[in-house]
């Protein structure tokens, strides 16, 4: 592959708006990329993008999300040493745009020079950074595939992430009654009842399989005013699955239990935003992609982590799905990167996943 066209379209990619909510104009953009290469684009009712490749043995599903974060808008991207930055204002969005367009050039370099490929679903999903919307809508009745791979986390490449999280969103109102600072003792402070809770409470790293975090409280409106109402956002993320909602479950009765003694009362709702997915080190999917890396004289990194994917979600779905490092720096803030040397690796990578000499003994 052609390193210069490779960081182009890499390039066009990030110069186009795409945060949650706003994939309207990159979403063309690979529509249009793979009808030049006769291919067809097929947009499922939610807006997730499905391209079918008609090649080899059983289908692969290749997936990658169209969306950024914020700061994500006019993103002027810089190349200084072989390193991709944006101009320090924004995110870059190489997080996930450098796997859409090395998935893009495998495409057109296939496709171009007639070889071989693999059966292929590749799957450009919405609203995946705000909680998996996307593939959590996806018409899975378009999918063939039973396994694949994305490719979306910032580890060094060669890294395979086995296992990740069951992860719960909880919001949680207090109620008590408001009245003038003057005035306590005729009051429920909602305040109150939210220390008392976070008192018999812990957040941060339960063990080493759990962890609970409330990461936004408002409330009160004067200075003057004993608070009535208090909102607070939190999640619960676990390996295992009954320990994530049976945590989430012990953080309600708290609060529950504090608002009743102190004469006020909680409304709440929760959702199970990502269900967990592990694999075995000696898992068929496993080895086979820790082979294709040593053959790129990669050295494989198998790891958990605490953070949810698209993977997730397919896993869900009954694809066997495994979520592979882009190769990445810095996702989600200002100082975010990606060198021309990681997304030539990722190119080979992903090359090397749907050539059918590996991929059919996945």
């Amino acid at each position: 592959m052609q390193e210069d066209r490779l960081v182009q379209t890499f390039l066009d990619l990030i110069k186009i708006d795409s945060p949650s909510g706003h994939e309207e104009k990159v979403r063309e953009y690979v529509v249009q990329f793979v009808e030049k290469l006769g291919l067809k684009a097929i947009q499922d009712a939610r807006g997730n993008l499905i391209v079918k490749v008609d090649g080899l043995g059983e289908p692969l599903l290749l997936g990658a999300h169209l969306d950024t974060v914020e700061p994500g808008r006019n993103i002027k991207p810089q190349i200084k040493d072989g390193i991709i930055r944006s101009s320090g204002d924004t995110i870059l969005g190489a997080d996930n745009k450098a796997a859409i367009a090395a998935i893009l050039e495998i495409l057109k370099d296939f496709i171009k020079n007639k070889l071989q490929i693999s059966s292929l679903d590749i799957v450009f999903t919405l609203s995946e950074e705000n909680g998996e919307f996307g593939s959590s809508k996806l018409d899975y009745e378009k999918i063939s595939a039973k396994k694949g791979y994305i490719f979306d986390n910032e580890n060094p490449i060669g890294t395979v992430i086995i296992s990740s999280p069951f992860y719960y969103s909880f919001n949680i109102k207090i109620i008590g009654k408001g009245v003038h600072a003057s005035m306590p003792e005729r009051g429920v402070n909602a305040l109150g009842i939210l220390g008392k809770a976070l008192n018999n409470i812990r957040l941060g790293k339960i063990n080493h399989k759990t962890i609970a975090n409330i990461g936004i409280i408002n409330g009160g409106h004067a200075r003057n005013s004993i608070p009535a109402e208090i909102f607070t956002e939190g999640e619960v993320r676990s390996f295992i699955g009954e320990e994530a909602k049976g945590y989430l479950g012990f953080i309600i009765e708290k609060f529950k239990e504090c608002a009743g003694k102190l004469g006020g009362k909680i409304e709440y709702s929760f959702v199970c935003e990502s269900p967990g997915y592990k694999y075995r080190k000696n898992d068929e999917l496993v080895v086979q992609v820790k082979n294709v890396f040593k053959s790129l004289n990669i050295r494989p990194s198998l790891k958990s982590s605490w953070a949810c994917s698209d993977a997730n979600i397919f896993n869900l779905h009954g694809i066997k799905t495994i979520n592979l490092s882009e190769g990445i720096v810095g996702a989600h803030t200002i100082n975010e990167s990606v060198s021309v040397k990681n997304l030539k690796m990722l190119s080979k990578l992903i090359f090397s996943l749907v050539t059918p000499l590996h991929a059919t003994h996945i």
